[in-house]
Parts: structure tokens; C-alpha cells; sequence
């Protein structure tokens, strides 16, 4: 039997059952009834200081708790979250976008509407760029339909969706729909046997496997059952940058994050030179894979979208079906030895001793970082050497690693970093943010004031964009200098520490351990031009690119 609901609570109802505990953005009148709605739910809104913040927040939440939403009025605020939502598409992060509206009724006057752009349809008809499904709740006889489509697309390509809703149709009733009928999948089991064999075969034959392992085992929920293939085969593995820590980095069968010609070089000679190559949920970019040099007829590719063995393509491959069938299938041939010799110490961190009148350098930031960061502390990256330079950093237990490493968007980590928090408080995070990027979204700062958070924040402070610097400098790539450190007095709350020195470092460090009621911000000065040895490989390769 069907009873009565306002679109507005079946909306809501779908959020929670999703997963859905909090939601970002920043109201507006197209919208501010639904923000009314959400207020009297259980679901916590989270106000952010833009409406791209609010979505770089949305896109992290997803891809530690397994789904996000953001809520924005019209065009003004919708089209400001583009960026970052095109990021979450690219990375592949399940993002629900809900957009206010003008009301059905009001589309059939003459009058023009305020943040209009080319007509009502032009932020829809945008946003069919940067998300898998699009609704909009304009008919009540269709809405739960389309609710329960838009976000099962989300749920199953880990990509964002797309909700537009006319104000006036906010308490609008609907029917409850029936409860779904399962659906037996139609998948072809003679593709999956004839795919796993040949897999299987080609593994076996094999005298020096390597698994690269991609973020997808993470969005995907397999873990246990990658870390069961590993268990039961002994085959050594690496990630790609987007895919760091998708596993314990303490792991014994783990060589070191692969970046192809940008990455270490004993990482790189073991990967091009094995015999077969499975490559797991990885997504191939140029910022990492793109310059891999994998022998096709040598490799075995396994994501969400596409399979192929060889020079054979299947289809419709489940690929955490088919880590499972190739840890069952293998458990028990497991291959000894495998670990190459100059990198079987690759968990080992180097010991490191400060000097204390030597100026900060990259290089001693991040090992330094190496042996601070304490277990279950995720750490969130921006662009730049931040990232790149991040790709040495060992991830200890129970932490995770979030940077933006195939979109690559400047402003990323601050709003990222209340995204990852805001539902667990005790995951303090570790930021490292540059100064370009943090002057972007750094007014999120008072968002961990307003919430009560504790991340400890590191701002590289080189004056400016060093990556642009090495493909072709110019004062173009310089911007005006901030005191970060002072920040806290501007948002009224948090340590602001400045730092030129080793010695100045350790002090930060200490200090900011200890301050465990509010947020710390490290403002670190370094050279304009330093830079780690992976941003220097990166930049020779892209330079080559730029006239």
C-alpha cells in the first residue's frame, strides 16, 4: 500500500538511507525551504564559506564515508561548486549535487529571474558535463522515481549526480513508491571464467609479477579482499599517487608509490621490467601512469569500466568479484622471493636529525613529516609539492591519504580537510596546503573554529607557484605574501606559528602536537625555487610541452 510524503522528506529519507549524515553548502532563496527541511532531519548541516569549499568538503566526506551531498542555490551558487565537482567526476568521488530552483510556476511567466544565465536550463545542462545522471523534481507523479535513480548511479559508478529542485515544489506531496523487485544480474559467467582463466594462466607463468593496486579498491569497499589476494599470492605491490594508501603502507609486500617516469627509480625499474603487470582499479592519468611504460602483452588491467588481458577486452567484469575468484583461485601457489633487494627496506623511515640554524628546505619537511606523522592521522594534500612531494611520505596504520592527484584543482585540502573531520573529530588530520592554494579557500580556517576541529596545517610558503616556475617562470607566477600564521586572530581562535629554521620546525611541531583544542597553522618559509626531486621530474616532462 502507497501512502502520501512532501518530495522534500523522500529526498532526505534517500539521503540517509545512502549514508548520508551531514550536508554542505551555503543557503539561498531558490533553496532556503529545503535547508528548513534538512534542519528539522537528522541530517547536519555544515556551513561553509563558499560555495567551492562546500563542495571540495562534500567530495572528501564521499571518499572516506562512501557517499557526499552539497546543497546550493541556483546558478550563483551551483555554478560556483563546477570545479570542484568536475574533480569528483575525474576521481571518480560519489558526490550528490542538490540545487534550488525558480518554481515550476514561476517558469511560465514572462518575468525574467534572478541568477538566470541563458535560460533555466543552462546549470543543468552544464552539470550533464560533470556528473553520471541529472534530475530535476518537477513532476510529483516522478520524483521518488527519479530520486532512487539519480542516487543509485552515484552509488554505483562513484561518480557525483545531479538533483535540481523548483522551490515550489519543496512540500509538494508524492507517493511512497513500492519496494523494488531485485533484479537478477544478466552478466555473462562464461566472459568472467574465460577472463579469470586467462588471467590466472598468465600469473602463473609469470617468474616476477607486480600488482599495481589503484583507488578504486577503496571506492569499491574491496580492501579485504586485495589484502587477501595479496596473503594468499605473495605477489609484491605498488599504488599510483591517487591510490596511496589504499592498503596499510606498512605492509611487507609493499614496493612504494608508482608515478611512473616521475617516481623512484628502483620503484620504477621493478614495475617496467616484470613480466606481468596487474593493474587493480587504477585509474591511468598522465600525473601518475600517463608515463608508464607497461608492456601491453605483459599486463593484466582490472577497473570498474574496463577489462582486458593482453590484447583481449571483456566486458561486464565485476572487479572486486574478480580479486576475490584470484585470491581463491591462487591461495595456494604463492610465490616466494619476489621482493627486489634495494626495495624490500622501502617502510623503513630514515632517521632524521635537525640542524637547527639551516633554513627549511622541501626535502626536510617532508622527512621530517615522515616520522611525525602518528597512527590514524589521514593526511590531506594540495597541488603541487604538496602532492608530489607527498608521494615519499609512508603512510602509517589506520591513516589515510587524500590529495587531488589527477584533477589536480589548487584550493583542495583546507575544505577538504572539515569534509574528512566533520563526522569523525577524532580523525585529526595533517594539511599540507601551499600559499597559492591556500589563498584560495584559507577562509575555511574558521569553519574548524565554528566546529570545534583540530587539524594540524602546514602552509608551504614559497611566494608563489613553483611548479609554473619550472615550466616557464615569470612574474606572473608570484603573488602577494601573507602572514598565515596570523590567521587565528582574524578568525578568533587557533596557534599560528611562523617557521624559517629546523630548529623553529621542532618547536612547531611540539607546540602544535600539544594544542589539541583547536587548530594549528605552521606558516613555513622556504625558497621560491625548492622543490622535491618528483616535481622537478614531473616539470621536465611537462615542460617539454609548453612553447
Amino acid at each position: 500500500m502507497t501512502r502520501e510524503i512532501t518530495i522534500s522528506e523522500y529526498l532526505i529519507q534517500s539521503l540517509q538511507k545512502a549514508g548520508v549524515d551531514h550536508i554542505f553548502g551555503i543557503p539561498g532563496d531558490y533553496v532556503i525551504k529545503f535547508f528548513s527541511e534538512l534542519e528539522n532531519s537528522s541530517i547536519e548541516t555544515v556551513g561553509t564559506c563558499s560555495e567551492q569549499g562546500a563542495a571540495f568538503a562534500a567530495d572528501a566526506y564521499s571518499r572516506v564515508h562512501g557517499i557526499g551531498a552539497l546543497c546550493v542555490t541556483y546558478c550563483v551558487g551551483g555554478l560556483n561548486t563546477v570545479n570542484a565537482v568536475a574533480g569528483a567526476f575525474a576521481e571518480k568521488a560519489p558526490l550528490i549535487v542538490i540545487s534550488g530552483a525558480p518554481g515550476v510556476n514561476e517558469r511560465n511567466t514572462d518575468y525574467l529571474l534572478h541568477h538566470s544565465v541563458k535560460d533555466l536550463n543552462s546549470q543543468l545542462n552544464i552539470f550533464k558535463e560533470v556528473t553520471v545522471a541529472q534530475c530535476v523534481l518537477d513532476d510529483p507523479l516522478s520524483a521518488t522515481y527519479e530520486i532512487d535513480r539519480v542516487i543509485a548511479a552515484c552509488l554505483k559508478h562513484k561518480r557525483p549526480v545531479y538533483i535540481e529542485f523548483p522551490r515550489d515544489m519543496i512540500h509538494t506531496k508524492c507517493l511512497i513508491p513500492p519496494p523494488k523487485t531485485e533484479i537478477i544480474s544478466s552478466k555473462n559467467n562464461e566472459i568472467f571464467n574465460e577472463a579469470l582463466k586467462e588471467a590466472i594462466e598468465m600469473i602463473r607463468a609469470s617468474k616476477k609479477p607486480v600488482i599495481l593496486a589503484g583507488v578504486e579498491i577503496r571506492r569499491y569497499h574491496v580492501e579485504n579482499e586485495f589484502l587477501k589476494l595479496l596473503e594468499n599470492t605473495g605477489i609484491p605491490y605498488v599504488t599510483n599517487i591517487l591510490g596511496k594508501s589504499v592498503v596499510d603502507e606498512s605492509h611487507p609486500q609493499f614496493l612504494g608509490v608508482y608515478m611512473g617516469k616521475m617516481g623512484e627509480p628502483e620503484v620504477i625499474k621493478y614495475i617496467e621490467e616484470s613480466d606481468c603487470t596487474i593493474v587493480l582499479g587504477a585509474l591511468m592519468t598522465d600525473t601518475d601512469t600517463g608515463t608508464a611504460q607497461f608492456n601491453i602483452s605483459k599486463t593484466i588491467y582490472a577497473s570498474s569500466d574496463e577489462f582486458c588481458i593482453k590484447h583481449h577486452y571483456f566486458k561486464d567484469i565485476d572487479l572486486g568479484e574478480f580479486i576475490y575468484r584470484l585470491a581463491q583461485e591462487l591461495k595456494s601457489e604463492k610465490k616466494e622471493g619476489l621482493l627486489a633487494p634495494k626495495i624490500t627496506n622501502n617502510n623503513v623511515i630514515a632517521k632524521y636529525i635537525p640542524q637547527s640554524e639551516t633554513y627549511m628546505t622541501i626535502k626536510r619537511f617532508f622527512e621530517r613529516l615522515n616520522s611525525f606523522i602518528p597512527e590514524g592521522y589521514p593526511v590531506i594534500c594540495d597541488v603541487g609539492d604538496c602532492l608530489f612531494g607527498s608521494a615519499t611520505l609512508k603512510i602509517p596504520k589506520d591513516s589515510i591519504y587524500l590529495g587531488p592527484a589527477f584533477y589536480t584543482s589548487m584550493g583542495y585540502a583546507i575544505p577538504a580537510t572539515l569534509g574528512v573531520m566533520i563526522k569523525n573529530p577524532e580523525l585529526r588530520s595533517l594539511v599540507i596546503v601551499g600559499d597559492g592554494a591556500f589563498q584560495m579557500t584559507g577562509p575555511e580556517l574558521s569553519c574548524f573554529v565554528k566546529y570545534n576541529l583540530n587539524p594540524i596545517i602546514f602552509v608551504l610558503n614559497n611566494h608563489g607557484y613553483t611548479t609554473q616556475r619550472y615550466l616557464k617562470d615569470g612574474n606572473y607566477n608570484n603573488i602577494q605574501n601573507w602572514n598565515y600564521h596570523l590567521f587565528p586572530q582574524i578568525v578568533g581562535a587557533g596557534l599560528g606559528i611562523e617557521v624559517k629554521t629546523e630548529g623553529e620546525f621542532e618547536e612547531a611541531l611540539q607546540k602544535a602536537e600539544n594544542n589539541t583544542e583547536s587548530f594549528s597553522i605552521i606558516n613555513i618559509h622556504l625558497d621560491k625555487y625548492d622543490k622535491s626531486d618528483t616535481l622537478f621530474r614531473l616539470t621536465s616532462m611537462l615542460g617539454k610541452n609548453v612553447v
